[in-house]
């Protein structure tokens, strides 16, 4: 007979600047994972020690308002000794949470020290495609995936779309059978050395299981209101996910690295099997959608907002989607959207000069289909949300300004100035390491997508670029805000304020 395993599930605590850090919702990947195990007969755990400690702000760098907020390490030791895991997984999406993501490593071993501690999430599995720049750049002061694996903290990481390999490697190491070959293990086998075997993607979505919300607080989500949209129409939100992978190549995106290119669907019937049961279960007021790129497939989007009209609940897409797909036939996608519920759209345009969306983000994407489609939405009824991304290398000022006056123009109803972000495993990523372009004193630590870490021309510092930014929204903002205040309003945000989407970025 097989043994089964006690498994731990844990997402970090966040950083953030001052009272910045206004979203936490369920980590999907989490809620995936965890019925698998249950189905296997394994005991499972998600612990959010953010959500745990929402109201603990604790000052880590006075200077730039940076905070931690999240439970204690005391309590976190609690949580830990009081279920007694044979396996803790940490979850890391973003690699400003590695920080906490360590320490949590470090209060396991030192409550449970025979217990297997697990990095897995988006971070390792992008990170883990620069193993080569790593070994190279290990004296650069930057965060690395041998920073991560080189702490004795953590015995393993995962990568990939781990729902699957994850059983398998907790089945194994349950059984203290070899784990070797289990696809996606990252493991030190010697000095500096990893076995990096190749993860696997879930081909199938209809295999995935309904998300286990059962194992997590969701009251507490809810009373905390802080999900993806800023114009949400409850505070009773379902995060969901319809699809996988992004066509596109965007050098500043990770999501090839963890998805790949290849836009995989689940069918409606899946999809709306979970919607059903949980705006049942949960009383639902609002769906998000989080896919990449929904309106990739008309095909999918249609036949799903067919049953979206049916079901009568906002919904909106806060992650973007790219703003010229279908041009020719976009007034008839956006009204089919709007009339089964959908709200807001937001659209990727990242930048308003051609010449960065063709040699710096290699985005296909014709400027002069930015309007349109943003007039298009418009006309169906939706709020459009656009983002914008500035400070990308090579970038100049002047190219930086026409970015910004092109936003501001788009008649979009809210947008949002992006401080470029190099993510570990993207071609800009490389070039930041190849030509040392990071401001000094600045590494990965420092990601809150609002700080600037990479070099940008016509500025003298990143403090100099951050408050450059930061006046940018305000001023954008308040613009929309005096223009047309009914469409700017908030249900649930700080509409008093002229820097309210800042916050939101």
């Amino acid at each position: 007979m097989s043994k089964k395993a006690k498994v731990l599930l844990i997402t970090p605590n966040l950083k953030g600047i001052g009272d910045g850090v206004n979203r936490i919702q369920p980590s999907l990947g989490l809620l995936l994972i965890a019925p698998i195990l249950e189905q296997n007969g394994h005991i499972v755990k998600i612990y959010d020690s953010a959500l745990d400690g929402w109201d603990n702000r604790n000052l880590i760098d006075e200077k730039n308002n940076i905070v931690m907020i999240g439970q204690t390490d005391e309590k976190i030791a609690n949580t830990v000794s009081n279920f007694s895991p044979d396996i803790v997984a940490i979850s890391v999406l973003f690699s400003n949470l590695l920080e906490s993501a360590h320490n949590i490593a470090r209060i396991v071993k030192k409550v449970k020290k025979d217990t297997t501690v697990i990095l897995g999430g988006n971070h390792i599995s992008s990170a883990v495609s620069d193993y080569k720049i790593a070994k190279i750049s290990k004296n650069s002061g930057l965060p690395t995936i041998i920073n991560d694996l080189e702490d004795k903290n953590f015995d393993l990481a995962m990568t990939g779309e781990g729902e699957f390999s994850f059983l398998e490697l907790v089945n194994k190491l349950a059984n203290k059978e070899d784990i070797s070959k289990v696809p996606g293990l990252v493991k030190k086998i010697g000095q500096e050395e990893y076995l990096i075997n190749p993860s696997t993607r879930v081909h199938d979505l209809n295999l995935l299981p309904r998300p286990a919300r059962h194992l997590v607080d969701m009251e507490a989500y809810f009373k905390i209101g802080a999900f993806h949209s800023a114009k949400s129409r409850s505070k009773r939100v379902l995060s969901v996910m319809c699809s996988r992978g992004c066509p596109e190549k965007c050098t500043f995106c990770s999501t090839p690295q963890m998805w790949g290119n290849n836009t995989r669907w689940r069918s409606t019937e899946h999809i709306m099997s979970e919607i059903g049961n949980d705006v049942k279960d949960f009383k639902i007021g609002e769906i998000q959608f989080d896919d990449d790129t929904i309106t990739v497939n008309k095909k999918n989007l249609y036949s799903l907002c067919e049953e979206l009209q049916k079901l009568g609940l906002p919904w909106c897409t806060p992650n973007g989607t790219k703003v010229n797909y279908h041009f020719n036939k976009q007034e008839e996608m956006y009204k089919v959207m709007a009339d089964s519920g959908c709200y807001q759209i937001t659209l990727a345009c990242e930048s308003g000069v051609q010449r960065i969306l063709d040699e710096i983000i290699n985005k296909r994407l014709p400027l002069e289909t930015i309007y349109p489609s943003i007039e298009n939405a418009k006309k169906a009824g939706m709020l459009v949300h656009t983002f914008w991304i500035i400070g990308y290398p090579g970038e100049t000022y002047e190219e930086i300004q026409k970015t910004i006056d092109f936003a501001m123009n788009s008649g979009a109803d809210s947008f949002s100035f992006a401080i470029l972000s190099p993510l570990p495993g993207t071609p800009i990523y490389r070039k930041v390491i190849k030509e040392n372009l990071w401001w000094g004193g600045r590494t990965l630590d420092d990601m809150l997508f609002r700080s600037s870490l990479v070099k940008v021309d016509g500025f003298t510092g990143p403090d100099e670029f951050e408050n450059f930014v930061n006046e940018a929204n305000q001023k954008a903002n308040l613009m929309l805000k005096t223009k047309d205040p009914k469409r700017f309003e908030y249900k649930y945000g700080r509409d008093s304020e002229a820097n309210a989407l800042v916050k939101q970025t």
